[in-house]
């Protein structure tokens, strides 16, 4: 395909400047207003149905958009259209301030998917069609550096103007970074910029046909993996590292490479071929994300985020700069670039959502992502192998399909490992595994027959992802959810479970005089509260009282006294979903299991199963235990936490509150304890830890004398109820 470039010589540097500038003002708008939506949507107690529908809608429009917008560029120039989607980007918000409800927020969400859709792709457009050929990888890496890096500071920017809450200040800064795009467009971008070439001379041998089929099946691959990496990754981060912001530092890390790597990558980026950078980069990419499904600690999760990061930064500019050959018509290629890109963030959250259950681990599907990466870029690396190391055909096809071999047997013989050591254990035990309540939940289950336990599996994960909807004060539609909103007002009928499970709850905030606390969801419900400003607690305290929740027991009614108020049914629920799931079990006929879901669970039928506790702090085992019709449920400080340092030292504020101080309990690390149903486990876990060994012995000798506990104290020190069964 033969080019020429409108732009002469010396306005080079100002169009990338112009376009990176369009880049980053609208990235940045785009970043801090959708780190402030699951915030937004916890604080108005809404379901992860609905947030991830937001979610999902907003990489739709972008799928929907970047094709329609590249055609658009082509046909009108990109200044009309880039000056459209900026001004609307400006508008919108300013118009959702006249109904700030979280219905107008998600319409938002998914304008921006729309916005962000029309806008990269013709900015691409307009760099590969007007930049020198030489100069296009170093072009395309400074402009996704500038994307990336406006991702990063905007959720800060977000955080920060969101502290008091308000949802205002968010849009009136999303309006601002949309208008500073606008008038970029308006006032900066030449008026000849154009994103077509003219044929001048022959630079490149890519033609639009099999080998551009080739480099769009490589790039929708590649986000295959980025968008099952972006719906589970945090999952697989806080199921093996425990939760907390080192989580969420971790989940940063590749995004942060791929920004220190495009950096780098400009020194050398028109020095080496475009196709061999790609490759290399998309492989790299592919073989960290398969040994990431391996990882342990928080170091090799480092390492492997960083080696994905540094091979997106290879292959992201080489890979654009290819396109860019593909047609003189850079707006159709771009948008069609970004279309395969879209379908792969699409595919990767379901492919997720399809497999995990039946693989029953995050990480086996992580690795078929990342192979499923690997292997998209098989049809371009046999295209490399014909037309820079002149193979002949069958030759290349041959080389390429034993490396897809190489590719496949590993996650073959993995998937194949997990299904026949964890769906089928041994003759008539089976294990199911799926993503409910915010975790991994483990069904092990002895039955008859592979279809028994199938439909058994089937039946109980439906009962307990209805029960979370229930207890969950994210879901608007349940029943803690109504009781919270309507706090102050007036009376509100819950299901008969939610009912009586606030019952129970109450039964041991009298006996705990307060230290198990469902009425703390004032605080609790607020994101990240144990990191916010102690003056935030101590303004809720006045709204943190189980006597202030009002019970109709003839009408089976609750209403909350004061507004403001808020309940938490984290400390039992998951006890509770866990007990309904063996009773579940139970009437399907299963003789004997265990439910296990986040660390916690119940083992019921005639056979004792052996469980193993680790310490809380340097997760030895400490100990096995034989169990037979119990629950076992752990509270700890390693599972939600920040560390402040100060002149005093570090301190470690977590997710367990105690009600009295509204912060952090201090007088336990960790508690596990053994009772006759996880309902009453999980809320003596709780309660066992706020209190510390001496109180927690005493309140157990008097009101629980069956149920066990081991506490861990911050000295490192074990210590054991009367009754705790042999190790």
């Amino acid at each position: 395909m033969d080019r020429v470039h409108s732009q002469l010589p010396s306005n080079k540097f100002r169009l990338l400047t112009v376009v990176m500038a369009i880049g980053f003002f609208t990235s940045l708008g785009i970043g801090l207003f959708s780190f402030v939506v699951p915030l937004m949507s916890l604080d108005e107690k809404i379901s992860g149905a609905w947030l991830g529908s937001a979610f999902a809608g907003y990489y739709f429009a972008k799928l929907l958009a970047a094709p329609l917008s590249g055609a658009a560029a082509d046909k009108f120039g990109p200044k009309p259209v880039l000056i459209c989607a900026t001004l609307a980007g400006c508008l919108i918000p300013l118009f959702a301030l006249l109904k700030n409800d979280l219905e107008v927020l998600y319409f938002v969400q998914f304008s921006l998917g729309l916005i962000s859709g029309l806008i990269k792709p013709v900015g691409m457009a307009i760099l590969g069609s007007n930049i020198a050929r030489k100069s296009l990888p170093r072009s395309f890496a400074f402009h996704a550096f500038s994307y990336h890096i406006a991702l990063f500071i905007g959720p800060l920017i977000g955080g920060i103007f969101y502290i008091k809450g308000s949802v205002q200040p968010i849009l009136i800064g999303l309006s601002i970074c949309m208008g500073l795009s606008c008038l970029v467009s308006i006032f900066l971008l030449p008026k000849q910029t154009t994103t077509t070439v003219s044929p001048s001379k022959q630079h490149t041998s890519f033609s639009f046909g099999l080998q551009t089929l080739a480099l769009l099946i490589a790039i929708g691959g590649r986000t295959i993996g980025i968008g099952f990496l972006a719906a589970f990754y945090p999952i697989l981060l806080s199921i093996i590292l425990g939760r907390g912001i080192k989580i969420a530092l971790l989940f940063a890390i590749p995004g942060l490479a791929t920004c220190l790597g495009l950096l780098a990558i400009n020194r050398f980026a028109e020095h080496k071929p475009d196709l061999h950078m790609t490759i290399c980069g998309m492989l790299l990419s592919s073989l960290a994300m398969f040994f990431l499904g391996e990882a342990e600690t928080s170091w090799q999760f480092i390492t492997l985020g960083s080696t994905m990061g540094i091979g997106a930064a290879l292959s992201v500019p080489a890979s654009m700069s290819m396109a860019s050959d593909i047609s003189l018509q850079q707006g159709k290629i771009f948008g069609t670039a970004h279309l395969a890109a879209g379908l792969g963030f699409l595919i990767g959250p379901l492919l997720g959502g399809f497999l995990i259950p039946e693989l029953h681990s995050i990480n086996p599907v992580l690795q078929i992502a990342a192979t499923l990466g690997a292997l998209s870029c098989v049809p371009l690396l046999c295209s490399a192998l014909q037309s820079h190391f002149h193979f002949g055909r069958g030759i290349a096809w041959g080389v390429a399909l034993t490396l897809a071999l190489f590719l496949i047997i590993p996650a073959a013989v993995r998937s194949k490992v997990l299904l026949q050591k964890d769906s089928h254990i041994n003759d008539g035990i089976y294990q199911f595994t799926d993503v409910a309540m915010g975790t991994i939940v483990n069904l092990t289950l002895v039955a008859d027959s592979q279809k028994k336990a199938d439909d058994a599996a089937r039946k109980t994960l439906t009962t307990m992802r209805a029960l979370q909807q229930d207890f969950d004060f994210r879901s608007p539609h349940g029943s803690i959810g109504r009781i919270n909103r309507d706090a102050g007002h007036g009376w509100v009928k819950p299901s008969q479970r939610s009912f009586g499970l606030i019952m129970r709850t109450l039964v041991i905030s009298r006996q705990s005089q307060g230290i198990f606390d469902p009425s703390v969801g004032a605080l609790t419900t607020s994101p990240i509260y144990y990191a916010l400003d102690t003056h935030l607690a101590e303004k809720k305290k006045g709204l943190v009282d189980y006597r202030l929740i009002e019970i109709d027991t003839s009408g089976k009614r609750i209403r909350l006294a004061r507004m403001g108020m808020a309940l938490d049914m984290g400390g039992i629920a998951k006890g509770t979903i866990i007990d309904t799931a063996v009773t579940v079990l139970k009437k399907q006929g299963i003789k004997s299991g265990i439910v296990e879901a986040g660390g916690d669970f119940y083992c019921f039928g005639d056979r004792e199963w052996h469980i193993g506790i680790r310490h809380p702090r340097d997760k030895k085992l400490f100990g096995t235990l034989a169990i037979r019709e119990q629950g076992v449920c752990g509270s700890g400080d390693y599972q939600q936490y920040v560390t402040f340092e100060d002149k005093k030292g570090s301190e470690r504020r977590h997710h367990i509150i105690n009600p009295s101080t509204m912060l952090s309990a201090h007088q336990s690390i960790g508690v596990t304890v053994i009772s006759d149903t996880a309902e009453r486990a999980d809320a003596l876990a709780t309660t066992l830890f706020i209190m510390g060994p001496i109180n927690g012995q005493e309140f157990l000798d008097k009101y629980y004398p069956t149920t066990a506990a081991v506490w861990f104290s911050p000295d490192q020190s074990v210590i054991l109820s009367k009754n705790f069964p042999a190790r």
